[in-house]
């Protein structure tokens, strides 16, 4: 009989029967879903045809009955059923298993219980060539790989501004984190790291930019500009505090795994990649045009130049045409003046804080193009190197974008410590458009749990 470590994925509250973290085996399970009188009728039928007992835990023998088996699982768990093809996933991520990892009973541990959670979390693809908002499936097992290596395990991901929209569609911050959304993306990690089965010890490190001078390196230009024109950069700080606080109370519930969870600021990682970038280049790296040909290019500024540079362009038109931002630049000391008058909080230490944070943003935004592209490249190359470097951690991406410039910058920053690793441990969870709703899992989406 196969047991699973139930949390609860499911947008809705129709599983809410089942305790997080609770172990029961995939009868019960499924009988507990069988209960749910709004159950889909192809579901239903489904589920009460199942055989659980003597299945090939590779889905060589029998291939229907583990794929059936495994999309019923899916179902239980997040309530979106799976296409047969990211069913096929599965049975082909289990093949694709080093042989030590598919002998029993960590095969079965493995196929029912942990691979569940990775395809749900996770949108696999076939083939080996990068796939925005997809994985790998030769990177999907070098994750599990890792987890079998390590029996201290710690996810570390890292976290955007929580985005918002207002009336008229420009940038704006949400007012309130989506609290549910933000509780299935961490169940989603949970139940991974719960079932992995060579854990002795699990934690969970989200890192969230709080309400400090470099709020602005966390957020589009354009979103900043939105407050600083308005006088309401004190508004755009204690959201960030709210924010900040929300998420907190939500990796502050004590799980019954002992799963440490906790939300780490930000600054501590950009001070690292600006430091990182000041040895590395000199400190007036941030005014340097990379792209000149007189400079000599290593393999962190070629991946900048070559990949991240049209992305922050495209997404950055304040860098891309830094004569258009100097209009602000010229009235500096005037937003400092109007975002202190309109602040309701005159205390000295929070006006010394708005000061600080436009300071910084004029300061990041003279950055050279090249020099901004540097700086993104790094980000992700030293996440690369810092998980190299420390076995017990996972990389696991829910911010908001899954670029070829994240990927390969993180995949040379763990290269660089582990020569000729091929694969890449790094797996960012799902996303879907914002108009996309349905039942199917290919609807289904966890990154950054703001839509």
């Amino acid at each position: 009989m196969f047991n699973i470590i139930f949390y609860n994925l499911a947008h809705s509250n129709q599983i809410e029967r089942i305790i997080d973290g609770r172990k029961l085996s995939i009868t019960e399970l499924i009988n507990a879903n069988l209960q749910n009188g709004s159950l889909p009728v192809r579901v239903r039928k489904l589920m009460t045809s199942l055989k659980v007992n003597n299945i090939d835990p590779l889905g060589i023998e029998r291939s229907s009955r583990w794929e059936n088996l495994m999309s019923a699982i899916v179902y239980c768990l997040c309530g979106q059923l799976p296409l047969r093809q990211e069913v096929l996933r599965g049975r082909q991520i289990m093949m694709a298993l080093p042989r030590n990892l598919k002998v029993s009973p960590i095969v079965e541990e493995i196929a029912f219980s942990l691979l569940p959670y990775i395809l749900i979390g996770f949108k696999i693809h076939i083939d080996d060539r990068f796939q925005s908002d997809s994985n790998k499936i030769v990177d999907a097992v070098s994750f599990i790989v890792r987890l079998c290596n390590n029996p201290n395990p710690t996810a570390h991901s890292f976290l955007c501004a929580h985005r918002g929209k207002s009336i008229s569609e420009k940038h704006i911050l949400t007012d309130s984190v989506q609290i549910k959304k933000a509780q299935v993306a961490l169940n989603m990690i949970k139940g991974i790291l719960a079932n992995d089965p060579w854990a002795e010890n699990r934690s969970v490190n989200w890192y969230q930019q709080g309400p400090t001078e470099w709020a602005c390196l966390n957020m589009f230009p354009e979103m900043f500009l939105q407050y600083l024109t308005s006088g309401r950069i004190s508004h755009l700080l204690n959201l960030l505090e709210k924010h900040f606080i929300e998420l907190s109370e939500v990796l502050n519930i004590l799980d019954p795994n002992q799963i440490e969870t906790r939300l780490v600021g930000l600054d501590p990682i950009t001070i690292k990649v600006i430091s990182f970038l000041s040895e590395k280049y000199g400190t007036l790296w941030r005014f340097k045009n990379f792209s000149d040909t007189m400079m000599q290019k290593d393999q962190l500024v070629s991946i900048a130049l070559d990949i991240t540079l049209p992305e922050v362009i495209r997404q950055m038109p304040f860098y891309s045409s830094p004569h258009s931002g100097q209009k602000y630049i010229n009235k500096k000391s005037f937003y400092i003046a109007q975002n202190i008058e309109r602040s309701s909080n005159l205390n000295l230490s929070h006006v010394n804080l708005i000061k600080s944070t436009i300071e910084k943003f004029f300061q990041i935004q003279i950055m050279h193009p090249t020099a901004k592209a540097v700086y993104e490249t790094a980000f992700y190359y030293l996440w690369g190197k810092s998980a190299a470097l420390n076995q017990k951690e996972l990389s696991i991406g829910i911010d908001r974008d899954h670029n070829l410039f994240q990927y390969v910058a993180w995949k040379q920053g763990f290269n660089d410590e582990i020569v000729d690793n091929v694969h890449v441990p790094l797996m960012y969870s799902r996303r879907t458009a914002e108009s996309h709703e349905g039942s199917a899992l290919k609807d289904y989406c966890l990154r950054q749990f703001w839509r």
